[in-house]
């Protein structure tokens, strides 16, 4: 059995852990950094180089897509695709989950709730959008970013207004969101794989902030998930069409809030905060996905 991750960087605890794990299943595993991969389209059909050379058979991919080069890397998982090779996650579920509005957009459409929230280009529409998501204070998160990053807490419709136009200047489209107070500070991380949350944590906030991620200082403590946020966490990774995903969740007065979506989750913080080996149950449901694959191909006639 041979699989390939796509990531950029190899010394990623993520990707290490990823490789130790398949190396003791004794999978065959490489990792490819998309930037290096040749799509080519010829009378052949669709090919993958490396620098040259063909790429070998490949049984499987798990990408490991960063946010700064997605277009590309959503390139290249839809030519493994259109190779007829299994993707842990594919470039559908990838792009619907990257884009934060997108991925909201998804979820409502399948009713699993979400915050309010509003995407503008419009300045002269602020304070309605402001209305829209229930007064201040707002959140404001630009459209694709990751770990915390490009997320504010602002307080009044003036400073909404500089902050929308600096950020617009910048060509960064923003969503505003409503800002759920009694959540504030805390939120619960959900790791699916397949069709279960196989580790949970609740990250608090350090002082004074009120992003919880563990890149902006949270603190990751193991919990087990209440059965209704479970259920949430993997209805919302089964609609995107995610097999692995990071599900963010938040208690509001109605119940769980699904905050994003994560299709290439990080997990240092969550091994180290549940003591679970992650990668290796990531690697095992590879190799389960990679045999009920092989076993509907036809069978070639003698």
């Amino acid at each position: 059995m041979r699989i390939a991750i796509l990531s950029r960087n190899k010394n990623l605890h993520s990707i290490r852990r990823l490789f130790q794990e398949a190396r003791k299943a004794k999978i065959d595993c490489r990792i490819i950094n998309p930037l290096d991969c040749q799509m080519i389209l010829n009378e052949q059909g669709a090919s993958i180089h490396l620098g040259s050379m063909p790429i070998e058979k490949i049984d499987a991919i798990l990408p490991r897509i960063g946010a700064s080069i997605t277009d590309y890397g959503l390139a290249v998982v839809k030519h493994f695709e259109s190779m007829g090779i299994f993707t842990i996650n594919d470039s559908q579920a990838i792009a619907d989950s990257r884009n934060k509005m997108r991925c909201l957009q998804v979820l409502k459409h399948a009713d699993i709730p979400v915050p309010k929230t509003v995407l503008t280009r419009n300045l002269r529409s602020i304070r309605s959008a402001v209305e829209a998501v229930g007064g201040m204070p707002v959140v404001l998160k630009v459209l694709k970013g990751t770990q915390g990053r490009g997320v504010m807490l602002v307080h009044t419709p003036i400073s909404l207004g500089s902050v929308v136009e600096t950020l617009r200047s910048l060509d960064e489209d923003i969503l505003i969101q409503q800002f759920i107070a009694e959540g504030a500070g805390q939120d619960y991380r959900a790791f699916v794989i397949g069709d279960r949350v196989i580790a949970a944590m609740m990250r608090t906030a350090p002082k004074g902030e009120f992003r919880s991620n563990i890149h902006c200082g949270g603190e990751g403590t193991l919990i087990k998930l209440p059965k209704a946020f479970e259920k949430v966490a993997i209805r919302s990774a089964r609609v995107l069409g995610l097999e692995i995903a990071g599900v963010d969740l938040m208690q509001s007065q109605s119940g769980p809030v699904v905050l994003e979506v994560n299709s290439s989750p990080g997990f240092e913080g969550i091994e180290k905060a549940t003591g679970l080996n992650i990668a290796a149950a990531i690697i095992r449901h590879m190799r389960k996905r990679i045999r009920e694959q092989n076993k509907r191909k036809p069978r070639k006639r003698k």
